[in-house]
């Protein structure tokens, strides 16, 4: 987190025990259009997902043991007509002046994982309770996981929070190209084309063999100059 500290405004919130808002600086309006008022008491609970609240509870909860959280959260604040936010943060439970009073310190790393509105340039994956943020030249393939997205790169697997249609659209289409409803491949990272009863596969260089779907064959051969 100290390059973090040092390269980004940090967006501070402090809550109770029972994670109500009672305080927030500037920087958290201007990241996620969020006004604090002591005149509408506000519960974190009430602003999030259920599967967010349960990554802040958890944090609490290691920042009662250890003082201070150890994950990075990834929150998505998606707004109509605007490029997502992607906050990482963390939780420090404060000085005993302050008994039972939480801090989250939030970052705004958009700009690592966006480049403009249109390209990302790294994309987010957990790794354990961290968030690791992949260089796209090294993904050979994503497949659709619901609202999530598995990572297929070099011999690991990651798990994006973005969806599949999200992130498909921020990809560069001369290097990404999706062959199936379920999997984009990195056409780098192609080996062999095998055709089989009608059928092609798509190999890849991992020795991963992939589906091609019918419609999606003439675009993909066209990229090879096939079409």
């Amino acid at each position: 987190m100290n390059y973090l500290r040092h390269s980004f405004n940090v967006g501070i919130v402090i809550f109770d025990e029972k994670f109500n808002i009672l305080c927030t600086n500037e920087t958290i309006g201007k990241i996620v259009d969020f006004h604090f008022s002591h005149d509408n008491l506000i519960n974190l609970f009430d602003i999030h997902s259920e599967e967010a609240f349960k990554k802040i509870k958890q944090m609490v909860k290691e920042a009662r043991n250890d003082r201070r959280s150890d994950n990075y959260v990834l929150k998505i604040f998606s707004k109509k007509g605007e490029r997502d936010t992607i906050l990482l943060g963390k939780v420090f439970l404060l000085d005993s002046q302050c008994q039972n009073q939480f801090i989250a310190l939030l970052y705004d790393v958009t700009d690592l994982v966006m480049e403009g509105h249109k390209t990302i340039v790294k994309l987010p994956a957990y790794e354990g309770n961290d968030l690791l943020l992949l260089n796209v030249e090294n993904i050979h393939f994503l497949k659709a996981a619901g609202n999530y997205t598995e990572i297929f790169c070099d011999n690991k697997i990651y798990l994006s929070p973005l969806s599949m249609a999200k992130i498909e659209k921020k990809l560069d289409p001369r290097q990404f190209i999706r062959i199936h409803r379920s999997f984009i491949v990195n056409i780098d990272k192609v080996k062999k084309l095998i055709k089989a009863d009608g059928k092609y596969r798509v190999l890849l260089q991992n020795d991963h063999n992939l589906p091609l779907s019918r419609n999606k064959t003439d675009t993909f051969l066209e990229m090879f100059g096939l079409k």
